[in-house]
């Protein structure tokens, strides 16, 4: 019968995770945080009381994983929440996970989960930007697409298109828009031209301004903030419909929403 290796608690110099590995092994994988470290020539870890408490609570509050969906060929895949950068295995297209900060003129593309900052007077040129959140102080110059919050905080014109799950134009920016815009929230404190195509609310603050052309579920402007614009607004379809209204929910049909 083979005799079994001899194993030794190893202490992961990231995470601080201590895992049992043998003596003889050149380099393993962290059990906690999944990263990589050599394990030749180390000192074994004092597998102690207070070593296993504190490998514990890092392991209580190590981040979880995280699911990752690459824009280019539509596949999902989970990656450690301690990650820095990815790999899509559909399509090889590399993925950054941390934040972006641009405060000069930069050419480059960008592909991030994290958040995308554009200072001001900075500049972004890229044919296809995709970022988790993004504050524009500066200027972009590409099509823009944002998993979550949009903060646009600046002035000017937008030559690209731009989609994000919500869109706050904040509190002194100006924006002329070439291309429609395509948002589930909408939220106006400063100025705004263009064609926005919003799948939920937009709201138009105080003092702030909107013109153009929106198609909306639903629409609030607020005491002191203006709109002009052509309307369009569709509503979700009501599935309780009152027995005296001659109507029923099948019968009220919203046309959907443009296809930019």
């Amino acid at each position: 019968m083979p005799d079994i290796p001899r194993k030794a608690p190893f202490h992961c110099p990231h995470c601080g995770f201590i895992q049992h590995e043998p003596v003889h092994l050149i380099s393993t994988y962290c059990r906690s945080c999944g990263r990589h470290y050599e394990t030749a020539g180390a000192a074994p870890a004092e597998a102690g009381p207070e070593k296993k408490r504190g490998s514990l609570l890092k392991r209580m509050t190590a981040r979880p994983p995280r699911s990752i969906r690459c824009h280019h060929c539509g596949r999902s895949h989970e990656v450690s929440g301690h990650a820095k950068s990815t790999i899509c295995p559909g399509c090889n297209a590399s993925i950054e996970l941390g934040d972006l900060t641009f405060s000069s003129h930069v050419s480059r593309p960008v592909n991030t989960r994290g958040k995308l900052i554009v200072k001001a007077g900075g500049s972004l040129n890229c044919t296809l930007i995709i970022c988790g959140e993004a504050l524009i102080e500066g200027q972009i110059n590409g099509t823009l697409h944002c998993e979550g919050t949009l903060r646009l905080a600046c002035s000017g014109k937008s030559t690209g298109r731009i989609t994000a799950k919500s869109i706050i134009i904040e509190k002194g920016a100006d924006w002329d828009l070439i291309h429609p815009i395509k948002t589930d929230d909408l939220t106006v404190h400063g100025r705004a031209r263009g064609n926005f195509a919003c799948d939920g609310r937009l709201r138009i603050a105080r003092r702030g301004i909107l013109e153009g052309r929106i198609v909306a579920r639903s629409v609030v402007v607020e005491r002191g903030g203006i709109l002009r614009a052509e309307s369009s607004i569709q509503p979700v379809p009501q599935k309780n419909v009152r027995p005296d209204s001659g109507e029923s929910a099948a019968s009220f049909q919203p046309s959907p929403l443009p296809a930019y």
